[in-house]
Formats: C-alpha cells, sequence, structure tokens
C-alpha cells in the first residue's frame, strides 16, 4: 500500500501520454478510412436499386414460367389422352418460345432441350398406345374355343384368361411393367400347355395357336416396359434441366441482393453513427486510463497479500495467482507462488517425519514413543469416562537362540510375522499393536472384559504358534516355528493406575508366563471390586502345549 500511495513516476507517465496520442492518431486514421466507405455504400445502394432488382423481378417471372413448363413435363408424363398430350405440348411450347426473347443464350438453350425432351415424350406415348391396341386386339383372340372338351382345367384356365384380360385392361400406359406381368404370361403358358397335353392333334390345334398369341403379348408387353423405362430417363432428364434452369435464375446472391436494397441505406448511417460513438468511445477511455492502470497495478497487489494470508492458514492447495501486466509486479505474484509450494512441500515433509516419528521402522507398527502417549490417553480416557482398559505385553520364546542359529534375517522375520498377527487381529477402533522394544511387543485394548482379553490373548498365541517361515539362511527344507508368552493386565472404571504401574503389573504377568515354561498366557487383575467381583484377584493362567520347532 505504499507503494500505490507514491505518485506516478514521470517515465510512467509519459509512456501513458504517448499512448493517449497513440489513441488519438488511431481514431483519425479510422475516421479518414470509413468516410470513403460510406460513400461506396451509398454509391452501391443506389446501383441495386436501379440495376439488381429489376433483374431479380425478371428472374422470378422467368422462374415461374419454368415451374410451369415442370408441370407440363409432368402432365404430359401421367396423361392417358392423345389430345391432353397435344395441348400441354402446345402451351410449354408457347412459354419456350417467350425464352427465345431474352438476351440469355443460357436460357433459350436449355429450354430448347426441354421442349424436345417433351417431343420425345409424347412420341413414346403414341408409340405405347400402339402397341397397347395390339395387345387388346392379341388378347381378344385368348378365349377358348367352345368346342373344347368341358372340366376344371378348362374352367379354371378361362377364368385365369379373362383375369388377365381385365388386368390389361386396366392398365395405364405408364403402368405396364414386365416384372410384374411375366408370372402371369408364364403361368397361363404352362395351363395352356397343361390342357393340350392328351389331346389329338385337331383339338390340340387352337391351344396352340393360342400359345403362339400369348408369346406375341409378352413381346408387346416387353416393348411396352422397355418405352415406359425409357419415359422415365427422359422425364428425370427434362426435370434436371427445368432444375438447373431454375437454380440459374434464382440464385443466392440475387436473394442477398435483394435483402440488401433494404436495408443498405439504414446500414450506411448506421456505420456512421457507430463510427462517431466509436471516437466517443475512445475518448472517454482515454480519459479513464490512469484509473485503469491503477486498478492493474492494485489488483495484483491485493492477490498476493490474499495468498500470502492463505500460506499462514495452512491450506493444501497450492496458491495461484493471475498473469499481470507489469513485469515487477508478476515478478512478485511468482514469488508468492513459488513461496506456497515451498511452504507447501515443507509441510508434507513435516506430516511424513512425525509419521515416521510414529512408527517402527522394521514391523511397520507404533513405535515406543507412540505407545506411552496411546497409553496415557487412555488412562485419562478410563478416568473420564469410567471405562475397562486391558494392556497385554508379549514376549517371542528363545529370541536369541533363535537369532544366534538361524541369524538376524530370520529374527527379522519373526518380527514381521508377529506383527502382521497382531495388526489383523487387533482391528476394533481404539486399539493399538506397537513395538516396544526389541522382541517384545504390547497391545492396548480399551473397552474389552476380561473373558474377551483372556480370549483375545489365546488367539494371538495360537496364531503365532501357527505359523512356519522359510528359514532365510540358505537351508534347504528348514522352516521356522516359534511361540509367544503373553502377560495380560486389565483395569476396571474405578481410579487407573499410573502409565508405570499399569506397565509393571503386565510385565510381571509376562514373566509368569515365561516362568511357567514359556507359550502360555498369564494374566494379572487388579482388586476386586463391583464391577468385577467374580474375577479373583490372583494370577490367572491359560495353559497350552509349547514347543520348539525351527
Amino acid at each position: 500500500m505504499r507503494l500505490l500511495s507514491r505518485p506516478f513516476h514521470p517515465r510512467l507517465s509519459t509512456t501513458l501520454s504517448l499512448i493517449v496520442f497513440g489513441l488519438l492518431l488511431f481514431m483519425g486514421l479510422i475516421t479518414w478510412l470509413v468516410v470513403p466507405l460510406l460513400t461506396d455504400i451509398h454509391d452501391n445502394s443506389r446501383q441495386t436499386r436501379e440495376q439488381h432488382l429489376p433483374e431479380i423481378v425478371n428472374n422470378q417471372r422467368l422462374a415461374l414460367k419454368i415451374e410451369k413448363i415442370s408441370g407440363y413435363l409432368n402432365t404430359i408424363y401421367w396423361s392417358q389422352h392423345a389430345r391432353q398430350e397435344r395441348n400441354s405440348r402446345l402451351q410449354a411450347q408457347v412459354l419456350i418460345q417467350s425464352f427465345m426473347l431474352e438476351q440469355v443464350p443460357y436460357l433459350a438453350t436449355a429450354t430448347v432441350k426441354s421442349l424436345e425432351t417433351i417431343r420425345l415424350l409424347i412420341n413414346l406415348r403414341n408409340l405405347q398406345r400402339e402397341r397397347m391396341a395390339q395387345v387388346a386386339s392379341l388378347s381378344a383372340a385368348l378365349p377358348l374355343p367352345a368346342s373344347l372338351p368341358a372340366g376344371s382345367p378348362r374352367t379354371r384356365l378361362q377364368r385365369d384368361i379373362t383375369a388377365f384380360r381385365l388386368r390389361l385392361s386396366s392398365l395405364a400406359l405408364n403402368e405396364v411393367r414386365w416384372d410384374q406381368l411375366a408370372a402371369d404370361l408364364s403361368a397361363l403358358r404352362r395351363q395352356l400347355q397343361d390342357a393340350a397335353r392328351g389331346l389329338p392333334a385337331p383339338a390340340a390345334e387352337p391351344l396352340a395357336r393360342r400359345q403362339q398369341t400369348l408369346d406375341e403379348v409378352a413381346l408387346r408387353l416387353q416393348e411396352m416396359s422397355a418405352l415406359n423405362r425409357q419415359a422415365e430417363r427422359l422425364l428425370h432428364d427434362g426435370r434436371e434441366q427445368l432444375e438447373q434452369v431454375a437454380n440459374y435464375l434464382t440464385t443466392d446472391a440475387a436473394l442477398q441482393v435483394q435483402q440488401l436494397n433494404g436495408d443498405i441505406g439504414t446500414n450506411a448511417r448506421a456505420v456512421a453513427g457507430y463510427t462517431y460513438a466509436l471516437i466517443g468511445v475512445m475518448a472517454v477511455m482515454s480519459l479513464l486510463l490512469f484509473r485503469a492502470l491503477q486498478h492493474f497495478m492494485l489488483r495484483p497487489v491485493e492477490a498476493s497479500v490474499a495468498g500470502l494470508r492463505a500460506i499462514e492458514r495452512g491450506g493444501d492447495s497450492q496458491v495461484r495467482l493471475p498473469p499481470v501486466l507489469f513485469s515487477e509486479l508478476n515478478t512478485i505474484c511468482r514469488a508468492v507462488e513459488d513461496y506456497s509450494a515451498l511452504t507447501r512441500d515443507l509441510r508434507k515433509v513435516n506430516d511424513a517425519l512425525h509419521r515416521l516419528s510414529q512408527q517402527d521402522g522394521l514391523t511397520g507398527l507404533a513405535n515406543r514413543r507412540c505407545f506411552d502417549e496411546s497409553l496415557l490417553q487412555e488412562l485419562v480416557r478410563v478416568r473420564r469416562h469410567r471405562s475397562p482398559l486391558a494392556l497385554l505385553m508379549l514376549d517371542i520364546d528363545y529370541f536369541k537362540q533363535l537369532n544366534d542359529r538361524l541369524g538376524h534375517v530370520s529374527g527379522d522375520e519373526c518380527l514381521k510375522a508377529l506383527a502382521a498377527v497382531l495388526s489383523r487381529l487387533s482391528q476394533r477402533p481404539g486399539e493399538l499393536a506397537a513395538r516396544y522394544g526389541g522382541e517384545e511387543f504390547v497391545l492396548i485394548l480399551p473397552g474389552c472384559s476380561p473373558e474377551q482379553c483372556l480370549q483375545l490373548a489365546e488367539r494371538i498365541r495360537a496364531a503365532v504358534a501357527a505359523l512356519c517361515l522359510p528359514a532365510a539362511n540358505g537351508e534347504r527344507n528348514a522352516e521356522i516355528r516359534f511361540t509367544v508368552s503373553i502377560g495380560v493386565a486389565w483395569t476396571d472404571g474405578g481410579e487407573p493406575p499410573s502409565p508405570d504401574d499399569f506397565i509393571q503389573r503386565t510385565d510381571r504377568a509376562l514373566y509368569q508366563a515365561k516362568l511357567a515354561g514359556r507359550n502360555r498366557v498369564r494374566a494379572e487383575w487388579e482388586p476386586a471390586t463391583a464391577a468385577n467381583a467374580s474375577v479373583q484377584a490372583r494370577p490367572v493362567a491359560i495353559e497350552a502345549p509349547w514347543r520348539r520347532v525351527l
């Protein structure tokens, strides 16, 4: 803030003056360039109104003619009467001749092609009518003569021939398709052959003639189908030609010019207004420039102060500051970011060191320091809440001989295996397994009854006795088996002992387990109270067979 209270440096004031002068010069240049552009916009508006609009109106009129010609082409294709086709052709010819008066060679050529397409389509329809008349004449000779012997095959054949003739008579010219009629013709031919089979030659001759007639009908129908396909191609080509002409007449450029015709004058006046507004805005911005620079200088300082306060509060996230216009302030902001990153890294290192100070390096359990703190806290909780507390102390039997015979590597493996058993069997909230020193381990059990303490101690003893570890000294088929002796001490919700007294009681119980032959569980309770009157104030033992296998 002391830095912000000082006046601007003379060099900075000169720089700002140059910036303001440059802005004024820029505004003058903009004005000098915009005025000719406005004049050009006015001229283009007049040219659009006098030249382009009449052309667009004429193109719209010609496009309507093209649509009518396309309608006449469709009428000729779908029509079933020659007179209607002729009238449509004459009307289309009149419209197409009107395109000849336009001084556009493309329009004249394209419309002449459309007229030729219409003529070809009419010729195809006339040829189809001739073929259809021949089909009708031939199909009239298909009914069977009365001289044929009567019977169900003859009756069925007569019925199918009548149905086929009715179907042919109901078909329009453009509906004749060979693939749709071939199956019916083949079925009639097979029925004629079946009817002629077994008849004498004089009686079968009428059926043979009708087979020949049926073949001629099939030939004419194939020609009709081919003519229909050719007519469809002509219709498709004619539509494409007319569509190209319509696209030529109604282009996007013409539509844009039509829209600009009414708006171009308004846009020209708007551009002039915007130009004057821009000049005014630039002038106001020049007056506010000093205030803006103060803002650009003050905001990074405030952000840096906020970042330092966030670092002081001890947040986990790293402080990120936005980039700054001035290099000096940007250097300060980046230094704050670096300081934030360094502080966060130091906090992480301190946390890691604290965890290491509370953890045993070999077994991963809590170390002696963590155990002492936890035991003191639990005893304070016992005094406050009147809750029971138990303490187990374990010692590996004959650990020195095991190290001397198999080496310290095997001894370390035994310590790790025992730590794994303790971690697995002490999962309740508040329970803590720790390495007390050497081969001795302790286990804090809050809120546990005497029976539960003894059961857990026996489970630990049995789980350790069941362990079988491979030897690490290279001996083949060598196994390591070891046992533990466990001492248990317990206090009820009365006045708790001191940490040293509690540990001494547990150590005495462990010593009793050693004297009893090891691989034992011994417990030493405090004097009986009303809460545990059933428990004897004497050492309690859980006997178990002991064996030592290396």
